[in-house]
């Protein structure tokens, strides 16, 4: 059965992404006084023109990141099949990411406070050789997927002694 995040996600991601753009404004605000300080009177009009396109493109690609999180929930999904976790995400460059049970060795829960706010959590997949999340489940629905993955886990290490 394929899973879809949880609706409240998007306000998460909402938040995220409004926190990324104040960061950028204030970053580029230091950064204007610092070149208006330190750059020779004679390069400043032309460096504050570059200045001034890299703020725009980096706020454009801030609210075309806000404008396109119902998009990017469309495509965010798992599920259990047989002896797979399966991962699909990307709204671009879409990806399917195939993790074996049996290759499994950690599932750990972490969340910040954005996520927290709305009750949600990240899982973490672990295996020898790389780590995926799934960002944004509910903190009842991690904790019953995590107990049934180490529960296959556990099952598995059985077997294979």
């Amino acid at each position: 059965m394929v899973n879809k995040l949880p609706k409240e996600i998007k306000k998460a991601w909402l938040v995220k992404n409004i926190l990324d753009a104040l960061g950028t404004i204030v970053g580029f605000g230091i950064i204007y006084f610092v070149l208006k300080i330190f750059v020779d009177k004679n390069w400043l009009h032309l460096t504050l023109i570059v200045w001034t396109v890299l703020f725009a493109l980096v706020i454009l690609f801030d609210l075309i990141q806000i404008l396109l999180i119902p998009y990017i929930y469309n495509f965010w999904t798992y599920q259990i099949t047989g002896e797979f976790v399966e991962l699909h995400k990307g709204y671009i460059f879409r990806k399917q990411i195939t993790i074996p049970l049996a290759r499994l060795q950690t599932v750990t829960l972490e969340a910040g406070p954005i996520l927290r706010w709305q009750n949600l959590t990240e899982l973490y997949l672990h295996t020898a050789s790389s780590s995926e999340k799934i960002s944004g489940l509910r903190l009842e629905d991690a904790k019953k997927f995590r107990k049934q993955l180490l529960t296959i886990i556990q099952k598995a290490g059985d077997t294979h002694e």
